[in-house]
């Protein structure tokens, strides 16, 4: 049923956030990020929510397309 798989994309959403969320306060050295024009020195726990971050809303994206 439809509230079934709303309740299972929740649940995931809550996990998949707690796993982020445990890995970001796990990893707060500072890490250099090489760019093609130079580099950076960034939080590590920076880099992994913008790259969560980024992959919604690549995911987001992808799918609303197909609708």
């Amino acid at each position: 049923s439809i509230r079934a798989r709303q309740t299972v994309r929740i649940v995931v959403w809550i996990a998949a956030a707690a796993v982020i969320v445990a890995l970001a306060v796990a990893n707060t050295d500072e890490v250099t990020l090489d760019w093609l024009f130079g580099d950076a020195d960034i939080s590590l726990w920076l880099v992994i929510v913008g790259s969560a971050l980024a992959g919604a809303l690549l995911g987001y994206v992808s799918r609303w397309r197909r609708d």
